[in-house]
């Protein structure tokens, strides 16, 4: 017993070995680790008991307990420590003196810097870039203008290209003011009056996207959607399939397959086959990278199959408080894009065509000894670009690639599961046949298919639902950070149909968390 209290300890203080010197786990130990998450290791109240319920809040287990369960049923957690090390060191105000837990992001927002360096560099009075807008008129003149770059521009725009894997010579990259900003200019120039077709797969209702269907709607496009089973919020992928090889039948009632690989609200995953069979059929190909991982980019479906256009968003600092700069961007590759082409009479409103630049805020040493220096010969200027070039790092990609995408995943994946085991154990009392679960999973629960993305419902003792928005509420009083959402297109239960022969689709509100960014008490 004393051995686990020092393992526990030594366990909750992060003091563990480099992640650097494990291996894949085999599929042996994938078993074993299956078996743990549902085996007694530790006596008293544990979630790792089989048929575990916890009935009151006196049950629960304290909080280094739970963190022993975690890294028991999921050991590989361990060989994450490199992670909780750049928190503490370079992301200060993620710290635990707040006793805040965030769970409510609503789009996976990647930093550019890390608190310490923006820090340093401002002393949290200004943002360390500034971004300023300009009208377009057409797709083509959006993309010269997308092109005429500050020196921070450019090489802001070649350390994204390169953390988010794609190749210059292969990709445009357009700054936007923000993710649905991206949406609403790919919607505005994309030439629907040859493609007019807008095919979405969300099973949420999602702001960005939803703009996008109403400036469609206007040019006369009538927009579908896949369709959701109940309550595993899985694709159906029969009448998915069907609708991207109806364009099949004429090579020029094509159009825009808009496609997360994600859901940001239940963690549902998709198949990268999808935008295979929509490329095949001659569908232009829109992914939304909002809810993957910081690395998940590097993955080989991705490298395999590069998508027309991408969609993804960045902000200065994670978790800061202050509203900071943040933008989208949408990336236009190059072959694709002659599919920009809506003539001007055709957008709908001219203001959505804003094309986004940024400049450095900071005066560096070097900028300083530029001005003083200007007309010495001595102050060479290929010196001073190299110099400033040391200066703007842009650490928060650093760390992300530092840390790689099997570290990432491997927390995520670890944090989620134990989260989905925890919830399911909390129960209402009441006699074992009788008992009413707390909370309800709305979405997948199998390993292949959970995403970093948990959507639940609260139930009384009754079994009535507690509306998500109590739920919100109550959890910001215990400094918890949840969020809203509404899931759509979810096929009936019973898959009825209504009498003109169309399905019925549900409406379902429930409380989201993400597994981004956490404040633990």
């Amino acid at each position: 017993m004393s051995s686990h209290s020092s393992i526990q300890e030594a366990c909750f203080n992060v003091c563990c070995s480099s992640p650097f010197s494990s291996h894949s786990m085999t599929q042996k130990q994938e078993e074993e680790e299956e078996e743990l998450e549902f085996s007694v290791i530790a006596p008293g109240g544990s979630f790792l008991t089989k048929d575990i319920k916890f009935t009151s809040q006196e049950s629960l287990p304290p909080l280094r307990t739970s963190f022993y369960d975690l890294i028991t049923a999921f050991p590989d957690y361990l060989q994450t420590n490199q992670a909780d090390h750049l928190r503490s060191t370079e992301y200060q105000n993620l710290s635990c003196s707040s006793r805040h837990v965030l769970l409510s992001h609503t789009s996976q927002q990647q930093p550019l810097f890390s608190y310490s360096q923006f820090r340093q560099l401002s002393g949290l009075n200004n943002s360390l870039f500034t971004l300023s807008c300009t009208q377009a008129s057409s797709g083509e003149e959006m993309l010269s203008l997308a092109r005429e770059e500050s020196q921070f521009q450019t090489r802001m725009r070649k350390r994204i290209m390169s953390f988010m894997n794609l190749e210059e010579s292969e990709y445009d990259m357009i700054l936007t003011q923000d993710r649905s900003s991206a949406f609403k200019i790919l919607a505005e120039l994309y030439c629907f009056k040859t493609n007019p077709n807008l095919l979405t797969v969300y099973n949420y209702e999602d702001e960005a996207v939803e703009g996008m269907i109403r400036i469609s709607e206007k040019k006369g496009v009538k927009p579908k959607s896949a369709e959701f089973s109940w309550p595993s919020t899985e694709l159906v992928s029969e009448k998915l399939k069907r609708t991207i090889l109806r364009s099949k039948r004429r090579r020029d009632k094509r159009g825009l397959f808009v496609f997360p690989l994600q859901s940001l609200v239940t963690g549902a995953s998709y198949s990268y086959s999808w935008m295979s069979l929509a490329q095949e059929n001659q569908w232009h190909v829109l992914l939304d990278t909002s809810a993957l991982g910081s690395k998940d980019m590097d993955t080989l479906g991705l490298s395999l199959f590069r998508p027309d256009f991408l969609i993804c968003s960045f902000t200065e600092v994670l978790g800061h408080d202050d509203d900071l700069t943040g933008f989208g961007c949408l990336f236009v590759k190059k072959s694709s894009s002659q599919a920009l082409s809506e003539a001007s009479e055709g957008i709908t409103d001219p203001a959505n065509l804003t094309v986004v630049k940024a400049e450095q805020s900071w005066i560096t040493k070097n900028d300083e000894t530029t001005l003083e220096d200007h007309n010495k010969a001595s102050t060479s200027a290929t010196e001073i670009e190299e110099d400033d070039k040391a200066i703007i790092e842009f650490r928060g990609l650093d760390h992300a690639d530092s840390l790689g995408l099997i570290l990432i995943t491997r927390r995520l994946k670890s944090l989620t599961l134990w989260l989905v085991r925890a919830l399911t154990c909390l129960k209402h009392p009441g006699s074992h046949q009788t008992e009413t679960p707390l909370v309800k999973i709305c979405g997948p629960r199998k390993r292949p298919d959970r995403g970093a993305s948990v959507s639940f419902n609260v139930f009384d003792w009754q079994g009535e639902k507690v509306d998500p928005l109590m739920v919100e509420r109550l959890a910001e009083r215990e400094k918890v950070g949840l969020r809203c959402a509404y899931l759509q297109k979810i096929g009936s239960v019973r898959n009825k149909k209504r009498r003109d022969g169309q399905s019925m689709s549900l409406r379902v509100s429930v409380v989201s968390v993400r597994e981004v960014e956490k404040e633990s008490s």
